[in-house]
């Protein structure tokens, strides 16, 4: 557990934010190596589509990591 203030994380929820820190850079700037001048999508709407996908790909990361931790838990207590 990390306390940061009168606030608690645990390991899961730090490393969705560590994941979604490192995908949103890797998506601004997938975004402006995408944009071209002959390019018909403005830069906007790229960072958009990419930080949509970043934000689906931390969600996916965040719900096997929470099954990932909530079963070796469970299987540390021999439930």
């Amino acid at each position: 557990m990390i306390r940061i203030g009168k606030y608690v994380f645990g390991w899961a929820a730090m490393s969705m934010i560590a994941v979604f820190a490192v995908l949103s850079v890797c998506s601004l700037l997938a975004a402006f190596d995408q944009s071209r001048q002959d390019c018909a999508m403005p830069l906007s709407s790229l960072v958009l589509i990419n930080e949509g996908m970043a934000l689906m790909a931390t969600l996916v990361y965040g719900i096997f990591a929470h099954f990932t931790i909530a079963l070796i838990n469970r299987l540390k207590n021999g439930h």
